[in-house]
Order: structure tokens, then C-alpha cells, then sequence
């Protein structure tokens, strides 16, 4: 005959482990102490040039890589998709998502153009690397 016994729980392990993951904390990109820094931007730039510098090179990114769906195209559908995507810890992107936008076409290419983004020098807090939330709008317009 097999007994179990009951397994005594410790409160505490249980809380530290919570706790442990609630640290994989978000920052907002517009808060955190030192924004993420895109490739060939300077690391020793002040907050505002290190943004300017940050969009820039994601403008460039999606115009050098940007490909307009052709049934998209056809169709004659411009429209704006919002994309909103984590710069984690390690300065990859991760978690994207269309938070704005209707056509499947656009919204494909969209996120493609978007995971497509280099690694990045994280952001930071507190002198730690952080992941931090952004939303890139990539506006689809035919001329």
C-alpha cells in the first residue's frame, strides 16, 4: 500500500518566487533613465539627441526594408499600423503586436518590418538593463 505524505508548503519560497518574476518589470519608453540605443547611435549622446537618433534609425530600418504588399497595393489600401513591441533586456525585440490597424496584408508586413529591427544597446534603470515598451506607427500610404 502507497502512502503520500502531505508535502509541507513554505509560505515564504512561495512569495520570493512572485517576487522574482514580477521583476521582469516594463518600463515605459518615455520614463526609463536611459532609452534604448540604436546601432550607431552614440552612447554618449544626451536623452533627447540619443532619441532623436533612436527614431532615425528605426525610420531608416523600415524605409531601407519596406516592401509594400502587392494585394495591398492592387487594392489601393493605405492605412497606418500601430506596432507595439518590447526592447528586452538584452536589446532584441519581443512581444510585437498590431495594436492598430485593419488590413492583414499591412499588418503582416508590418510586424515583419518590425521583428526585423537590429539588437539594440538596452535600455536601462537604475544603471541595470531593462526591456521597455514602445509603438511604432508605419504609416502605408500609395502615392
Amino acid at each position: 500500500e502507497l502512502e503520500i505524505e502531505d508535502a509541507e508548503i513554505d509560505e515564504d519560497e512561495i512569495i520570493e518566487i512572485l517576487e522574482e518574476e514580477e521583476e521582469e518589470e516594463l518600463f515605459n519608453f518615455a520614463v526609463v533613465e536611459q532609452q534604448p540605443i540604436f546601432p550607431g547611435c552614440s552612447e554618449t549622446a544626451s536623452k533627447d539627441e540619443n532619441y532623436i537618433c533612436f527614431q532615425r534609425g528605426i525610420g531608416q530600418h523600415i524605409k531601407n526594408n519596406f516592401e509594400y504588399p502587392a494585394i495591398a497595393k492592387e487594392m489601393g489600401i493605405s492605412e497606418k499600423i500601430f506596432v507595439e513591441f518590447v526592447i528586452d533586456k538584452s536589446g532584441n525585440i519581443a512581444s510585437s503586436r498590431v495594436v492598430r490597424g485593419e488590413d492583414k496584408h499591412l499588418r503582416q508586413e508590418a510586424m515583419r518590418l518590425v521583428n526585423s529591427i537590429p539588437r539594440m544597446t538596452p535600455a536601462k534603470q537604475r544603471g541595470k538593463p531593462v526591456s521597455v515598451t514602445f509603438t511604432l506607427p508605419i504609416n502605408f500610404s500609395l502615392q
